[in-house]
């Protein structure tokens, strides 16, 4: 296994130098530590691939002639990796003829520069690419949080048309809860309300029901009671490190839930209930902005009840 220097900041772009060539390896190490950034090495494709997998590092540097694999053939393979497709690999290689150049873009790589290694050169590509790799992650996020944002206005809207829509309570809580499932990306989604104690969710399909579940187990009124009473989120994201009664966790378990977060409903200053959203494929570390909006959802469910009394005093 490759070391890094532990002391430098993790926002330093990492290396990943690829030769079986040790000399040329402990030069590009050099070459590239002086330059400020952190490195890693890897002997020959197959370590290359390891070590990817273990650090995912900004950038490859990639011997083209190596052997068992050769560059090429590692190349196509790192592309392949979680997050391959997306990492600026430099191809440094003695070929330069024009079928290895057409050969070497082929299997992905980036930018390609040959032996013997000018310096300067390769200082100015590194920085290229690295910056412009950057640029690119910078628009794949701006993107996906005007994705998000786009959802996020889709389903308040959504929320309060279904309110107009529907005359049965029943479909209108299941069909807000399938559009909350479905938005947070989580398996379950469970409203509870607390007296009279009922529940309503939506459910992926393979995942167990929340029913015949205890009711204190599933929106944990009395262990997050203050929290509820502030209007709070509670968002745990791994139910087998807290300090919950066991009798709790165990009903999360048998609910296939490492991971939940749960928002206070609150009408005319009592609490109603709670909304909660399980997330059942792992545990997931929630964001801000995920409790931020769940919050607001929790809000928009309490609105919606209040602007509508006799449509919920059956509920």
């Amino acid at each position: 296994m490759s070391e890094i220097n532990c002391s430098a900041s993790e926002t330093t772009p990492l290396i990943l130098i690829v030769d079986d060539d040790r000399s040329m390896r402990s030069l590009l190490k050099l070459a590239m530590e002086e330059e400020g950034y952190r490195v890693i090495e890897a002997k020959d494709g197959e370590q290359c691939l390891s070590e990817y997998r273990l650090w995912q590092p900004d950038m490859v540097l990639l011997d083209g002639i190596m052997p068992v694999m050769d560059g090429f053939t590692c190349c196509q393979c790192l592309r392949q990796l979680p997050g391959g497709d997306r990492v600026p690999i430099l191809t440094i290689t003695v070929l330069d003829d024009t079928e290895s150049v057409e050969r070497s873009f082929a299997a992905g790589t980036t930018d390609y520069i040959t032996k013997p290694i000018h310096w300067s050169v390769l200082s100015e590509r590194v920085k290229r690419l690295l910056a412009a790799n950057r640029v690119l992650l910078e628009a794949e996020v701006a993107k996906e949080q005007l994705q998000q944002q786009q959802a996020w206005e889709y389903l308040c809207r959504q929320t309060l048309q279904k309110l107009c829509q529907f005359s049965d309570l029943d479909t209108y809580v299941r069909q807000t809860l399938l559009s909350i499932r479905e938005f947070l990306q989580v398996e379950r989604v469970v409203l509870s309300q607390l007296k009279p104690q009922k529940f309503f969710e939506s459910v992926t399909p393979t995942y167990p029901s929340v029913e015949g579940m205890l009711f204190t187990n599933i929106s944990l009124e009395a262990e997050y009671a203050l929290a509820y009473e502030q209007g709070q989120v509670v968002a745990i994201d791994d139910i087998s490190q807290t300090e919950l009664p066991a009798a709790a966790i165990a009903q999360f378990i048998k609910l296939k839930t490492p991971a939940l977060m749960m928002a206070p409903i609150i009408i005319q200053n009592q609490l109603w209930g709670v909304l909660c959203a399980h997330h059942c494929q792992s545990q997931r570390c929630w964001s801000a902005i995920e409790k931020e909006r769940f919050a607001d959802l929790a809000n928009l469910l309490a609105i919606d009840m209040a602007l509508d009394k006799k449509k919920f005093s059956k509920f």
